[in-house]
């Protein structure tokens, strides 16, 4: 099978296009690709970006690309080349060693509630990288617990006193309270985990809140070890995911349950089934942005008074 070799800025990487195993993720706009440092056989992520077809999506690529190269911080997976090679555009991302979030919170290993304590530390550690986004006028848009990476430690274990926690992908990220660059045919987020403003269109309200309500969802299930959203069904999703309040699992306590409702308060309307204006849609979600909590830092303070 033959691998593509990359000529980076220090050194060069290849990787095997063809190897449906070495695929990580692929969407419209990229293919990620588990790849290596052709000298010192060191893993890391390949991220081969499609073909543009229209001048919004090289605009697109463009402010991504920029992001990712002036945002440093320990909590987000580094970005190590930029290579444009036969017009081909590449970025090379570190490889975090560890165990996805999503992995995680689905292992029978950390069912029992005495990990409670692991799960509100991973998550208060992955509110600091949010607030890092959010003084740099950022959205990430995106927050999952597939994106979010619990690092091993030297002896390749999970840290569970003090879990280090990656953010591994940004593609998504846009200027907070600001219409996003268009994304035709890419990538989209995750109705799942989606905010009530991004599910409705209104890109003028995504913005802190937006990922603070993705992660009061993410905090839901990583303690009920079930999502929130309890259903599959599209026809559902929309009306569950912007109007229905969150419920109360057996598996929380007043105090959990109080948090995660402030993290994920919703758009409330006066007849939940009327059809409502465009008007009364906004002045709804605005609302609902100013009963949330007002800041990553504010959530993780409460988030870690639940180990107390």
């Amino acid at each position: 099978m033959q691998a593509k070799i990359l000529k980076g800025t220090d050194a060069s990487y290849f990787f095997f296009p063809e190897e449906k195993s070495t695929i990580i993720s692929k969407s419209n706009y990229s293919i990620v690709y588990l790849a290596a440092n052709l000298e010192t056989k060191d893993k890391v992520v390949c991220k081969q970006f499609l073909p543009m077809l229209t001048p919004n999506q090289s605009a697109r690529l463009k402010f991504f690309i920029e992001t990712n190269i002036r945002l440093e911080h320990n909590g987000i997976a580094k970005i190590i080349d930029l290579i444009i090679q036969n017009g081909e555009v590449f970025i090379i991302q570190e490889y975090v060693h560890g165990l996805s979030l999503k992995e995680l919170i689905n292992s029978r290993e950390y069912f029992d509630y005495r990990y409670n304590y692991f799960f509100y530390k991973t998550i208060a550690n992955f509110l600091n990288i949010l607030t890092f986004f959010h003084t740099q006028g950022l959205c990430l848009c995106d927050v999952k617990p597939s994106n979010i990476m619990v690092c091993f430690s030297e002896n390749s274990e999970i840290d569970k006193k003090d879990p280090q926690v990656k953010l591994i992908d940004i593609e998504l990220v846009k200027p907070s309270f600001k219409p996003s660059i268009p994304n035709f045919g890419g990538k989209n987020f995750s109705l799942v985990y989606a905010s009530p403003e991004q599910i409705l269109g209104f890109e003028e309200f995504v913005g802190e809140h937006s990922d603070i309500f993705s992660t009061g969802l993410i905090l839901y299930e990583a303690i009920a070890k079930e999502p929130a959203l309890n259903t599959a069904n599209p026809m559902f999703v929309k009306r569950i995911q912007t109007r229905v309040k969150i419920k109360k699992h057996y598996r929380f306590d007043d105090e959990l349950f109080r948090v995660i409702s402030k993290a994920c308060v919703k758009p409330e309307f006066s007849v939940i089934d009327k059809e409502q204006s465009e008007d009364e849609i906004k002045l709804a979600i605005v609302k609902s942005l100013s009963k949330r909590y007002q800041s990553a830092e504010e959530f993780k303070n409460d988030v870690l008074k639940l180990i107390l």
